[in-house]
């Protein structure tokens, strides 16, 4: 009876010490999905407004990954500029699947409602949205370029994606008047 005890105590001590993930993807979750689909991914990593912000060029396309101060990722951007489109919807229909873990029909789903398609509209007149139970997408395009904007409502309940001129043509130096 000893032994047992004994080997239930450190069993339980040691599922105890043991590292638990949270079950909320991090940063590196998210490009270990991305390198696996086969995209080669040379991140540069600021800080701003407290939030880790990781960047790469894909493809003519700017793919911008966001955590939070504990490291979890809270909402993924895929901007394109100008007619340098090509490329776009493969890479945003693969950030879509490595954060939201969709499948390709709630992606086409949701690209349906955000009449994300090739070719790209030439202007969406303003922020297209959609919402899902868990995340929140925004798309917007004009003749300066794009953006897809993803947010997670778990990890960042009160946000709406954030789709402004600043994140849609980050290439531009000049600002247009619409």
């Amino acid at each position: 009876m000893k032994k047992i005890a004994v080997i239930f105590y450190f069993l339980s001590l040691l599922m105890l010490c043991s590292c638990v993930r949270t079950g909320q993807e991090d940063s590196v979750d998210f490009i270990s999905d991305m390198m696996k689909a086969g995209y080669d991914l040379h991140i540069d990593e600021t800080v701003s407004g407290g939030k880790l912000k990781e960047s790469c060029f894909i493809n003519g396309c700017k793919l911008s990954l966001y955590s939070d101060a504990q490291g979890r990722l809270v909402n993924v951007t895929v901007t394109y500029a100008g007619s340098e489109s090509g490329g776009f919807e493969a890479l945003a229909r693969e950030t879509v699947k490595a954060f939201c873990g969709f499948d390709d029909e709630r992606i086409d789903a949701v690209f349906n409602t955000l009449a994300i398609c090739e070719p790209l509209p030439s202007d969406t007149k303003g922020v297209r949205r959609c919402d899902t139970q868990w995340y929140g997408f925004g798309f917007t395009a004009d003749k300066a370029g794009g953006t897809l904007a993803v947010v997670s409502y778990r990890l960042e309940p009160a946000s709406v994606p954030d789709v402004t001129l600043n994140t849609t043509v980050p290439f531009l130096s000049e600002k247009s008047s619409s």
